[in-house]
């Protein structure tokens, strides 16, 4: 008897420890504080609000930035609402952040940041955006109608025909003006918009504002007639009142602020010359330096410049100083306030201000990124910290940058993303090498699908705004699926 109590002893210790090593090891991995997607998608795209849209069976949908489903896949397309300002007549992009266009079987509609859709697709097509009163313009059933970009307010189409209203001032007297009708295909000009629309209803012509309220009723024969109304006089009338009363802005030096001194290169037969730009009150002056180098590269845009002396490298600034005179086998970028430079051999850092701040003592070195930096020690890759202690030992055949708080490394038997501890956050064995880890930044910019590359507007969104670190792509070379790595909890 005694035995069996020993035994059923042993058994509920047993039973106990398991319980808590199944809840220290969930406990571990939900800390991780990460969420992997299997490779199962077409293609993924990021967006500037947190968004993941991900095409799945040839539709796409939308991940939240922790890889929580918002909407199943069910759009043709998704797109930003971008204005692609005219550059020739001073006119800048402008964006539309929390409003996107949703595409189904040919027809649009609009979704907001939330996921909502604000329209559902049902329209035949999108005319035109006017920037100044922040409408877009849509089409159905040949009847005009539009969206408020700012109030997302939905004015149904409803309209026969549609035209702006644009005034023009006199510049010699500034109280006197001028009222215009203006088509929409010729909506772009750098000038002053009034808030009103004028609309033809039932072969009738009157007016709205940009909420939808009728202005001017819908009595008039032509455009022509209902600009005549008195209400449009008097809604200049109170913006040049405004204007006059508000105070004038004194921005002497915007234009020098915006426009300051760089170096940049050029290269002509072979050689490198340094480019040196100058604001004055004329303009920018450019001036070529006489002496042409072996080889230049930049180490901070516009501001410092390395160039390639008698097999060496130093540093030139906007004045065309040298800050390190050459004496360097190699150098690279700043980032993160350090230089990296290779000197008899062995890769060291310097700081922002151009001062040893790591000696060299590493074979091989890669920028600093997010607070680490990789760098290989008896041909392993290990990361140091701005002290340049060693944080993560070397132990890796292959390490990338940090990004979203993990980085890209392979040892003899895994390849995977480990977090700032040096975990393995995922990996997979070396024989199943189709996978590969690409960094969100990164494959937003190579691996767009052609459809969107081709698209103006998606570009200048792309290339302008600051977007968050979500993590990595893990792409399967052998299926040309893709999955996703994220920082956050999600399911």
């Amino acid at each position: 008897m005694k035995k069996v109590k020993i035994f059923i002893c042993f058994l509920l210790v047993l039973i106990l420890s398991i319980s808590i090593l199944t809840l220290t090891n969930a406990q571990q991995a939900s800390s991780r504080n990460f969420v992997y997607i299997k490779p199962q998608f077409e293609n993924v795209m990021f967006w500037e609000n947190g968004w993941i849209s991900y095409l799945q069976g040839g539709k796409w949908g939308i991940l939240s930035s922790s890889g929580n489903i918002l909407l199943k896949p069910q759009f043709d397309k998704i797109e930003p609402i971008v204005y692609d300002g005219a550059s020739i007549m001073g006119i800048e992009d402008k964006f539309y952040k929390d409003i996107f266009v949703i595409w189904q079987n040919w027809k649009a509609g609009f979704i907001d940041t939330n996921a909502k859709i604000i329209v559902k697709p049902e329209l035949d097509s999108l005319d035109v955006i006017n920037p100044w009163i922040n409408i877009y313009v849509c089409k159905k059933d040949n009847k005009y109608g539009f969206l408020n970009l700012d109030k997302k307010i939905y004015v149904t189409p409803q309209f026969e025909k549609m035209c702006f209203v644009h005034y023009m001032r006199n510049p010699d007297n500034k109280k006197e003006f001028s009222l215009n009708t203006v088509d929409l295909k010729d909506a772009v000009w750098p000038d002053s918009y009034l808030e009103y629309i004028l609309v033809s209803k039932d072969g009738k012509c009157g007016a709205i504002d940009t909420n939808g309220n009728v202005v001017v009723e819908f009595k008039y024969n032509s455009f022509k007639e209902a600009l005549a109304d008195s209400k449009f006089a008097e809604a200049v009338q109170a913006m040049l009142a405004n204007e006059s009363n508000s105070a004038p802005s004194s921005d002497k030096n915007k234009l020098a602020e915006l426009s300051p001194n760089y170096v940049s290169y050029e290269i002509e037969n072979n050689k490198y010359y340094l480019i040196f730009g100058r604001h004055t009150n004329r303009g920018y002056v450019y001036t070529k330096s006489k002496e042409g180098y072996e080889n230049a590269k930049v180490v901070e845009a516009n501001k410092l410049v390395a160039v390639y002396k008698n097999k060496k490298w130093g540093i030139v600034d906007i004045n065309g100083n040298f800050v390190v005179k050459p004496q360097f086998d190699d150098i690279k970028e700043l980032s993160e306030g350090f230089i990296a430079f290779k000197q008899n051999g062995k890769w060291g850092f310097m700081d922002k201000n151009f001062k040893v701040a790591i000696k060299p003592q590493f074979d091989k070195a890669e920028n600093f990124s997010e607070g680490y930096a990789a760098v290989m020690k008896s041909n392993l890759w290990g990361y140091i910290n701005p002290s340049g202690k060693f944080v993560i030992k070397p132990q890796y055949t292959k390490a990338g940058p940090f990004f979203a708080q993990m980085a890209a490394v392979a040892t003899k038997d895994y390849v995977g993303l480990i977090d700032t501890k040096g975990s393995f956050v995922i990996k997979f064995s070396t024989k199943n090498s189709q996978y590969m880890f690409v960094d969100t930044e990164t494959y937003r910019f190579r691996y767009a699908p052609d459809s969107i590359l081709n698209s103006s507007g998606y570009s200048i969104y792309k290339y302008t705004l600051i977007f968050p670190k979500f993590g990595y792509a893990v792409i399967d070379k052998k299926t040309n699926k893709v999955g996703l790595v994220l920082r956050g909890q999600g399911k």
